[in-house]
């Protein structure tokens, strides 16, 4: 078995045990395009990103405050790095919510995979990190799974597909994302998960302020009632803080390029959603697509193992 490794916002974790967290981190935000979709007609999306993250940070400051104090110096070594990221995860989560007023989740989805490859790229030129041949064949493989599901297995789809605003909007956040999981590994080591997330957090919001106010303003104002409220806190808590801290945790064990290839799971999870909560019939693509994704992953996380045991 591979031996367990510290995580990079501290404790221990097996390589096994953290693709368990990555799986499951990316079900929740499987979970959050959906919510976000359903809703964009009546609640402004700058809106509700920006309520989710403040939100977010305020439930979680009673409980990281006195960490947080006591680690005071290490903020203040890595504040400009925990700014940059809070930038970077709240503004690509941001525009990803807002693209989703132009652009269908089946596209959204479809550019969001790319996050993979965008990272492999990212890493190999601002890191030097390169993914080996059968980690490069599992990117490939999820990637192609990916698109027999969005693509419902038809040329025809592939061939008519074309990029909107919305569409353009999704790769600017997915490079965000991609940037964010590079720069996890050189986060304070001595500063624990969520004091970290509360100042990358916090720090996305005062980002994200100017933006919201401009919504507001010229476009529509957030709306305080209680269904709004209410999905903003389930994104903030169970969207947000949760699935970050289970993210960073378990990339910095296996690095970003093996952790990135997972979201290639939101397709996958999407069309489980639709089948048990809209009645949505299973299709052979699913299934192919699916088995494709999954043995992209497999390989991945075989290679990984394999050089541990080593």
């Amino acid at each position: 078995m591979a031996d367990k490794q510290l995580g990079y916002f501290g404790g221990k974790i097996s390589p096994a045990q953290a693709y368990g967290v990555l799986a499951a981190t990316v079900f929740l935000w499987a979970v959050g395009v959906v919510i976000v979709r359903a809703v964009h007609g009546k609640i402004p999306l700058v809106g509700l990103s920006y309520w989710r993250w403040t939100l977010a940070s305020l439930v979680l400051f009673p409980f990281v405050r006195k960490e947080l104090k006591e680690k005071s110096q290490a903020v203040r070594g890595g504040l400009k790095l925990l700014v940059w990221q809070g930038i970077l995860i709240v503004g690509s989560g941001s525009l990803f919510y807002y693209a989703l007023n132009f652009t269908m989740v089946i596209n959204a989805t479809l550019i969001n995979a790319t996050q993979p490859v965008v990272t492999v790229l990212l890493a190999w030129m601002l890191m030097e990190e390169r993914l080996r041949g059968i980690q490069l064949l599992g990117v490939a493989s999820a990637l192609c799974g990916v698109g027999i599901m969005v693509s419902k297995g038809s040329w025809s789809v592939v061939a008519s597909f074309d990029f909107n605003t919305g569409d353009l909007l999704v790769l600017l956040a997915t490079v965000g994302y991609a940037v964010y999981a590079i720069n996890i590994r050189r986060m304070p080591k001595n500063l624990g998960t969520f004091p970290a997330l509360l100042v990358i957090m916090s720090a996305g919001s005062v980002f994200l302020l100017p933006f919201y106010i401009a919504e507001t303003i010229y476009l529509k104002p957030f709306p305080f009632t209680l269904p709004s409220i209410g999905i903003a806190a389930i994104l903030a808590v169970f969207l947000s803080i949760l699935p970050i801290g289970m993210w960073n945790f378990a990339n910095g064990v296996v690095g970003p390029n093996r952790a990135g290839v997972f979201v290639n799971l939101i397709p996958v999870y999407g069309a489980l959603l639709a089948i048990l909560f809209l009645g949505e019939k299973l299709y052979r693509y699913h299934v192919s697509g699916a088995a494709l994704v999954c043995a992209g992953i497999l390989l991945v996380v075989r290679q990984q193992q394999y050089r541990h045991k080593k």
